[in-house]
């Protein structure tokens, strides 16, 4: 009893309605960046940030549909760059191997950081030794990590680049490190790839775009015709809609909007698209404030994105954006956050495969502050959704957890009745 009370006072950032189950999330004080990574068997991996004397602490921890096993350690160190919207991860490869990233500094400017990675062959007993899908040696920014599965036992890994950021080599402590450079400063931020094996041997880098938005998340997903990427891209007027690039048997195609925003915006707005794929289907969503109204869109391709619909539109003129997006059976769910009156509201809506929208919830009590990060969603079986986001407290903040279950979106129906 006392500690389903204690779960009870930590869940009070968000309200609990009926068929929302609050969890005990396995995370402490000081904690951030929560991410979900599914296993096949209904099971999800929780990931997320502490902070650790004077560094910090990747933890991860299994939901096994119940409850949150005890967290383990991924690595720890100190210099990492840890924020709330360029997060660390976790990606189970084809062959089950854990592929996990995370951001270390790379030298004295705030955005000079790379990727670092480490692969586990037990399921998270034991790591490997840490490597960097890129080798270019700028102090630069790398990161916004995106993945898709490529068979038979390795990872595709797709990153913000910003070594061409550099105003001249060298000049790294001047730089800006990525943010919102442009020619005058050196060149733009890049978006690269690379093939990761489970061995943690990289091969196939590629350059998919040369100049891109500087801090907004990526987003990869394999379809039936190979990896599809989306992102948000940048023209020399400073147009910033979503953008895409597909993996052929050619090679990575050229750069194409995926749909004309027109969001033209003079700095990067750290609101990056969300994409899942099966199939020949995919589905995006994304946040825009074009014409200076903020809303979500979301849209559906039948053909592994080489065209998507004409998008919906959701919570014109009060979405704060953040979006992710899961299967959920043979349904799907988008998630965002919205503006509400006593801070912000986590907006989830489903959709049957055919794209129509059978059901709404809401999870109110969230802070409209980047403290609340980027909230994550993810299935957790026999119908039900796993929900994660960072709320803040007398102790700082802190990872907390809920399971939305089948009859939510029910009851959700019948309160908009």
């Amino acid at each position: 009893m006392k500690i389903f009370f204690a779960v009870l006072i930590i869940f009070s950032a968000a309200s609990a309605k009926a068929g929302l189950v609050p969890l005990s999330a396995p995370a402490g004080p000081a904690s951030l960046a929560p991410s979900l990574a599914t296993l096949n068997d209904d099971r999800v991996i929780l990931t997320w940030l502490e902070r650790a004397d004077e560094g910090h602490v990747l933890k991860l921890s299994v939901f096994d549909g119940q409850s949150f096993q005890s967290p383990a350690i991924i690595a720890f160190g100190e210099g990492w760059f840890a924020n709330w919207a360029d997060t660390p991860g976790l990606f189970v490869m084809p062959d089950g191997r854990w592929l996990a990233h995370w951001l270390v500094s790379s030298g004295p400017a705030v955005y000079a950081y790379d990727v670092v990675m480490s692969v586990s062959e037990d399921q998270g007993e034991s790591w490997s030794e840490s490597f960097s899908p890129h080798d270019d040696g700028t102090p630069t920014e790398h990161g916004f990590v995106s993945y898709f599965p490529v068979e038979p036992e390795s990872a595709g890994v797709v990153w913000l680049d910003g070594r061409e950021t550099l105003a001249e080599p060298g000049q790294g402590d001047q730089a800006r490190a990525g943010h919102d450079h442009h020619h005058s400063h050196g060149g733009a931020m890049t978006l690269r790839t690379a093939r990761v094996s489970g061995t943690g041997v990289i091969s196939d880098p590629a350059l998919l775009d040369e100049q891109v938005c500087d801090c907004c998340q990526t987003a990869a997903a394999m379809t039936d015709m190979g990896p599809l990427v989306i992102y948000r891209g940048r023209t020399d007027e400073e147009l910033r809609d979503i953008w895409m690039v597909r993996g052929t048997d050619n090679g990575w195609s050229k750069p194409e909007v995926l749909h004309e925003d027109g969001w033209q915006i003079g700095g990067c707005p750290v609101n990056g698209p969300a994409l899942i794929a099966r199939g020949s289907m995919a589905v995006a969503a994304w946040f825009t404030m074009a014409e200076n109204r903020p809303l979500v869109r979301l849209a559906r391709s039948d053909n592994a994105g080489q065209d998507f619909s004409t998008p919906l539109e959701f919570s014109p003129d009060s979405a704060l954006g953040r979006v992710d997006l899961a299967w959920l059976d043979s349904d799907f769910v988008l998630s965002w956050m919205d503006q509400a009156e006593d801070g912000a509201a986590l907006q989830l809506a489903r959709f049957d495969s055919q794209g129509q929208q059978t059901g709404r919830y809401s999870l109110d009590g969230l802070a409209a502050e980047r403290v609340s990060g980027v909230p994550r969603i993810a299935p957790a079986g026999q119908g039900r959704l796993l929900v994660v986001w960072t709320a803040s407290g007398r102790e700082g903040s802190r990872v907390q957890a809920a399971l939305l279950e089948p009859q939510a979106w029910e009851q959700e129906n019948r309160d908009s009745d």
